[in-house]
């Protein structure tokens, strides 16, 4: 019983061994444990063999001369884990190159110099894809949508290109990265958006590029980020408002940037204040004066001039409001929006325009006004100023009248009533008795003794003498 159990295995080896010579290309090793593998690398290749075979799950096709890889040389390989074809001459891969490997979770193409563009739609339908190498490509560009739908992305590695700039939601769909190396390219800016989805990100290396500007958002979805690179770029200002969404960062390093340590830099030397992780030297280049000396270690003092003009910004800010009427200094109370029209504006009874009209001999508060009274001036204008912008009409609203320091009429205007249209100067002059009613201070109250000074200000003998002369007129006129 033994012996035939032992030429049952020694034909199974002897089978797995003809499969293995007749399925194997031609210059390659093939093996099926662990994983059905294809090993051809550093063969001189100059295209991807034909022979491959197709429940291959490994293919190392690395260290060759590969120029292109086309449409279907790969896509019947429907098994496939893990495709290296990196360090290659490959200047072209066909935008359907990989289609149809939707098991493929390792993908490495990095180290193709001629590789200048990607089709956006290159890594479409690779959902299982965790790891990416499109490293040392002479990339120019990454299109709009080349990362899309690659949600089980988790490395990416795009490092050593030739990168100017990077468009806005270019990694919107990887929640799942931890690492992007982004080193060692031509990046210019980082906008806004440019890192937008990068939810889980763990490692952000950005150094050695040419970075001068930083948007205060660009790393707002980057609260999972511990370790941040932007050494040896072109940074001179960092605002630390940009490093606050920044809440687990552990390893920061700036190094090899210009950075100028004068007022742009009290932000950034605030936020340092703290941070508990570990750091690079900040070095000042300029002013003069600091050249050479971490930014973290100088003292307050460095920036007394910096919040002093701070202070007196937010001081001339807060004072500029209160005149515009939004906000109020300490030293006048804040007001609501009602508050502002008018201090104290005088109930006006309609009954004296009618009975008015038959006085034409009174004159208005604003005719008596004398120039070469200032005192009486100064009170007139404090009995008028209530009125002002609150004339009655006939549909009980009030219009605006003109903005002469007396409201009504203006302190150059030499020509007398007589030459206005007895309409207007009737109602002009009603316009300006008081009411018999108690006189109320509305919202807008500057103080209480403006509210009283004005209240007695329109409390005149000379609308009561009127008025009992025309009851007088009536009871004259009934006894006759």
């Amino acid at each position: 019983m033994p012996d035939h159990r032992i030429q049952l295995l020694f034909w199974i080896m002897y089978l797995n061994v003809q499969f293995k010579v007749k399925a194997c290309p031609m210059a390659c090793l093939c093996s099926s444990e662990p994983k059905i593998t294809v090993n051809c690398q550093q063969q001189k290749l100059t295209e991807i063999p034909s022979e491959i075979p197709i429940q291959s799950q490994r293919i190392f096709l690395h260290n060759n001369k590969i120029i292109q890889v086309k449409d279907k040389s790969l896509s019947l390989c429907h098994n496939m884990t893990i495709l290296r074809i990196h360090s290659n001459n490959i200047s072209l891969i066909e935008s359907l190159a990989f289609y149809g490997l939707h098991k493929l979770e390792e993908l490495d193409i990095g180290d193709n110099i001629n590789l200048k563009s990607i089709n956006p739609i290159t890594f479409q339908g690779l959902t299982r894809l965790h790891t990416l190498h499109i490293n040392r490509c002479g990339l120019l560009e990454l299109p709009k949508g080349i990362f899309q739908g690659l949600f089980s992305l988790q490395f990416l590695y795009i490092q050593n290109n030739n990168l100017q700039s990077l468009h806005d939601d270019t990694f919107l769909d990887l929640a799942n990265l931890t690492y992007l190396f982004l080193h060692d390219n031509k990046i210019k800016s980082l906008s806004e958006n440019v890192f937008r989805g990068l939810i889980s990100l763990d490692r952000l290396l950005l150094h050695q590029n040419r970075v001068n500007q930083i948007h205060s958002q660009a790393f707002h979805d980057l609260g999972k980020v511990m370790t941040l690179y932007l050494f040896n770029n072109n940074l001179t200002e960092l605002q630390g408002d940009c490093l606050t969404p920044l809440i687990n960062l552990q390893y920061l390093r700036l190094n090899g940037n210009e950075w100028i340590c004068d007022c742009r830099a009290w932000s950034l030397w605030n936020w340092f204040k703290q941070f508990k992780g570990s750091s690079s030297e900040v070095k000042c280049l300029s002013p003069a004066h600091l050249l050479g000396k971490d930014l973290k270690a100088l003292q307050k003092t460095e920036f007394e001039g910096c919040l002093d003009a701070f202070n007196q910004m937010k001081t001339r800010h807060f004072s500029s409001k209160n005149r515009s009427g939004k906000l109020s200094t300490p030293d006048t109370p804040l007001k609501s929006k009602d508050e502002l029209k008018k201090c104290c504006q005088v109930n006006i009874d309609k009954s004296y325009i009618y009975e008015s009209k038959h006085m034409p001999g009174v004159a208005s508060h604003s005719s008596r006004l004398s120039p070469n009274n200032p005192l009486k001036e100064k009170e007139s204008m404090s009995k008028i100023k209530s009125l002002e912008n609150h004339s009655p009409i006939k549909n009980g609203t009030h219009k605006q009248i003109n903005d002469s320091p007396f409201g009504t009429f203006s302190r150059n205007a030499e020509h007398s009533m007589s030459t206005l249209q007895p309409e207007w100067t009737e109602l002009n002059e009603s316009s300006t008795f008081p009411s018999r009613r108690k006189q109320g201070c509305l919202k807008k109250a500057k103080s209480k003794f403006q509210c009283h000074f004005n209240n007695q200000g329109t409390s005149s003998s000379v609308p009561l003498k009127v008025h009992y002369f025309g009851l007088f007129l009536v009871w004259f006129g009934f006894i006759c």
